[in-house]
């Protein structure tokens, strides 16, 4: 193992640990909720599709921030480090705000739109009103972590998130059965719970940034501090991300046609092969900052080890990972639901999720590549396409037009994720090869 495989392991492991403890409280949200009824299942699932597109606009803003801090860290450019840090908490505000009054104000024909109606509309306003009300929350989190993360410190996110994700699980627990003379608040204390864990987060975050290079100085955040690069740098990435979002949602429509049995088991599905991708995100969190390091200082030879490392490593554990959870699908799905139907749906994402992990791995890891080489277009362009054009198109046919539901929906997926590798996997190449 050469020494820019061994520096990303050191870099990316608290990543992936941070992701893993993240996604195990999504897990046991889930079952938790799993356990007041397959009506609470579909409503979160139905909520939590809305939320991965704000969740997209955190990440995207995250890796803007990130990315560009790092670049100026690596060309030693301290006083641009101290103005875009200030920078990013004025977009994360203006951002939070306008998120938030959206999803107030608009939720109920938001999931209208979706096909939602009756009990499982009436259920899943509540919860998504007060989760995606605090926006600014989730958006605070995801940026402070970045600026934090891009000056080398990749533990003490996993620290405070650790933190974080041990008092929601305690918030949901009480809130959500009525413990220790707490009303039984079902799904509306699981949303509460999570929005005061991040609120904990955030602070502990933010008092960790100021202690780092990357500190958010009075006169900055007070005067003025240019948003240009930092919008601009953002605006593919959110593309990128809120374009498969949005496809998400259209995936969700065509699968809810399928009964609410389908809709419950492929949600469960997805949060049980949540542990699959986790390898591969946080690989390509450390590949996204090494990468800007090394091009702010035009280290080509060093971006091609990183990011080459960064694909095989991801790649083999994902593998193993997405292996073990198929194998051992039955028992686990067996947790979450008895319905024959539901856990039938739910193997055949495990099942697809783990013959994929190898490419997942490989679309992760060059997107942060070129995305940490400033080039967030090619990553935007190849989900448009693949989304819009091969995976919707392709679930439809597949998955309706031909009846396999829920089998045709995740081969549509297994091959969209082809054709973004092999375009991320060119365009990679020919970037690096002509500096």
């Amino acid at each position: 193992m050469n020494e820019n495989a061994k520096k990303l392991l050191k870099f990316s492991i608290p990543a992936i640990l941070e992701n893993v403890l993240q996604t195990t409280v999504g897990f046991v949200d889930a079952f938790l909720i799993a356990k007041i009824s397959l009506l609470a299942v579909s409503a979160v699932s139905m909520a939590n599709g809305v939320l991965a597109v704000y969740q997209a606009v955190c990440i995207a803003l995250a890796v803007a921030v990130s990315t560009i801090i790092s670049n100026y860290l690596g060309a030693k450019d301290m006083k641009t480090v101290s103005s875009k840090s200030a920078a990013s908490l004025k977009l994360s505000l203006i951002l939070g705000i306008i998120l938030g009054l959206f999803s107030i104000f608009l939720a109920k024909p938001i999931f209208q739109l979706m096909g939602a109606s009756g009990e499982v509309l009436e259920a899943t306003l509540p919860f998504f009103q007060i989760v995606a009300g605090a926006s600014i929350l989730m958006i605070l989190l995801s940026v402070f972590g970045g600026l934090v993360r891009s000056t080398g410190d990749s533990r003490s996110p996993l620290y405070i998130n650790l933190v974080v994700n041990i008092l929601n699980f305690l918030f949901d627990l009480v809130l959500i059965f009525g413990l220790l003379g707490f009303p039984k608040l079902g799904i509306v204390g699981s949303a509460i719970g999570t929005c005061l864990a991040r609120l904990i987060g955030v602070i502990f975050l933010f008092l960790r940034v100021q202690r780092t290079p990357a500190r958010i100085k009075k006169e900055y955040l007070f005067g003025k501090t240019p948003m240009k690069d930092l919008v601009f740098r953002a605006i593919p990435i959110m593309g990128e991300r809120l374009t498969m979002r949005m496809g998400d949602l259209v995936i969700f429509a065509i699968i809810i046609a399928y009964g609410s049995q389908v809709f419950a088991g492929n949600s469960i599905g997805e949060t049980i092969t949540a542990y699959n991708y986790l390898a591969g995100m946080g690989m390509a969190t450390g590949v996204a900052i090494m990468v800007a390091r090394e091009y702010g200082q035009k280290n080509i030879a060093d971006i091609k080890s990183i990011t080459k490392a960064g694909h095989i490593i991801s790649g083999i554990l994902s593998t193993i990972i997405g292996g073990v959870i198929f194998f051992a699908g039955p028992y686990i799905t067996g947790l979450f639901t008895t319905d024959a139907v539901a856990a039938q749906a739910a193997m055949v994402v495990l099942l697809v999720s783990f013959i994929s992990e190898p490419i997942v791995s490989g679309v992760l890891i060059y997107t942060a590549s070129l995305q940490a080489m400033g080039d967030a277009k090619t990553p935007f362009i190849a989900t448009s396409i693949g989304m819009w054009i091969i995976r919707i198109a392709l679930a439809y046919v597949l998955g309706t037009v031909f009846n396999m539901q829920i089998l045709g929906v995740w081969l549509a997926t297994l091959i969209d994720n082809v054709f973004r590798f092999i375009v991320l996997k060119i365009v990679y190449s020919k970037k690096v090869n002509t500096q």
